[in-house]
């Protein structure tokens, strides 16, 4: 049986090789047409090194061995230190964080600032070897005066999608705004339009990618 190091067989492995995904995911942003946000995201993460050894193993019908994962939930557990390390000398937006032990743990994170002064909202800790990202982007439209939002969930790739068949992809979209909503796919929306949230429910890889379009111009 390959190491697990030498797994390679999704693209998707392979350029999250050393970092953490997001599952069970609870993501709460408020954002005004003036611009200010805070987004609150809460969830368990899971290693896409264990999900590049699963794959692997359940495409040559075996499992991973002992020795093997052992390996495995060190290099897991040193990716996810180096994260919450990157993070406090960087940014300090975890606010609790917890290595659960074979390649999954807890993070809480808060960022907050103004989307119009920053024109684009930085979600990631780490780099592209090792790190995290929020499935979340929010962007400033200086031209047409519009903040731009949108929740990545939704795997295109079939052979990522049935290799990583097993993995439980899930969570919860919320975004509060006293903005005019010009634009939004949310599975549901607030009440008269200001009582309430746009939500969105994540069930797995194939669920759409969230988006809105707020004017900074009116009400």
């Amino acid at each position: 049986m390959k190491k697990y190091h030498k797994f390679t067989i999704t693209i998707l492995a392979l350029s999250l090789a050393g970092c953490y995904v997001p599952q069970n995911f609870n993501n709460q942003v408020q954002i005004s047409r003036t611009g200010q946000y805070q987004v609150d995201f809460d969830t368990d993460i899971v290693s896409a090194r264990l999900l590049a050894g699963q794959a692997e193993a359940k495409a040559h019908k075996q499992e991973i061995s002992a020795d093997d994962l052992k390996k495995l939930s060190t290099q897991c557990e040193d990716d996810f230190n180096y994260i919450v390390a990157q993070d406090t000398k960087n940014g300090k937006h975890i606010l609790s964080s917890k290595y659960s032990g074979g390649c999954r743990g807890h993070l809480t994170l808060k960022y907050a600032g103004n989307i119009i002064d920053e024109k684009t909202f930085h979600n990631s800790i780490g780099n592209s070897e090792v790190g995290f990202k929020i499935p979340l982007t929010i962007k400033y439209d200086a031209k047409n005066k519009q903040i731009v939002i949108n929740g990545k969930t939704k795997v295109d790739d079939k052979k990522t999608l049935a290799a990583l068949s097993s993995f439980q992809y899930n969570g919860k979209l919320n975004i509060k705004t006293d903005g005019k909503v010009i634009s939004t796919n949310a599975d549901s929306k607030p009440y008269w339009g200001l009582i309430g949230s746009y939500k969105w429910d994540v069930k797995d890889m194939t669920t759409p990618d969230a988006s809105m379009i707020i004017s900074t111009s009116g009400i």
